[in-house]
């Protein structure tokens, strides 16, 4: 990367799960009004839902995929559920294979998903969603856990960029990289 290029990917690091997933869906509506062309997934939550009923939400299909699974009563194992993972992520790499066959500037399109978390840090997760929209040279917002700020440092190296959590660092971030009106 050279001095003059900014970074490609937005991490955005401070409050609790909701509160970032909310500001991720809310930040994807407020671009898709100023016509930006947004694909990817964000968690949906219900507030109040049970951590077993968080779903994946796909930005442009709106599908939905089951993040946990119900393992029973008194199970003590991890519920994190890799089909609806692996399937979320698979609708993101389609829907970016779908942007690129339809050509033109892709300076209008934007990749949200919804984090970085220690699934992606394995190198699972929504990690061939990551690679997809970076290999595409596409924009990526994202949120990484502090607890993983070290491997999300060694992923994305200086493709990205650390912010507080709030719309007006996804904002500044957006209209850094929105090309200037031809004169």
């Amino acid at each position: 990367m050279t001095g003059d290029e900014r970074p490609m990917i937005l991490a955005l690091q401070g409050g609790d799960r909701e509160e970032i997933q909310s500001l991720l869906a809310e930040a994807a509506r407020r671009l898709a009004a100023q016509g930006v062309r947004v694909l990817g997934v964000v968690e949906h939550l219900t507030p109040g839902c049970a951590h077993e009923d968080v779903l994946l939400l796909d930005l442009v299909s709106g599908e939905t995929n089951r993040l946990h699974q119900d393992l029973g009563p008194g199970a003590a194992g991890c519920s994190l559920d890799p089909a609806g993972l692996a399937a979320a992520s698979a609708g993101v790499e389609r829907a970016i294979a779908d942007r690129l066959a339809e050509g033109g500037d892709l300076s209008d399109t934007v990749v949200v998903l919804s984090k970085f978390g220690r699934q992606e840090a394995d190198g699972r997760g929504l990690t061939a969603a990551f690679h997809a929209a970076v290999a595409a040279e596409l924009c990526v917002i994202t949120s990484v856990s502090p607890s993983i700020t070290a491997e999300w440092a060694g992923f994305a190296g200086d493709l990205a960029e650390l912010r507080p959590a709030v719309l007006a660092s996804i904002d500044a971030w957006w209209s850094a990289r929105v090309p200037e009106p031809a004169e």
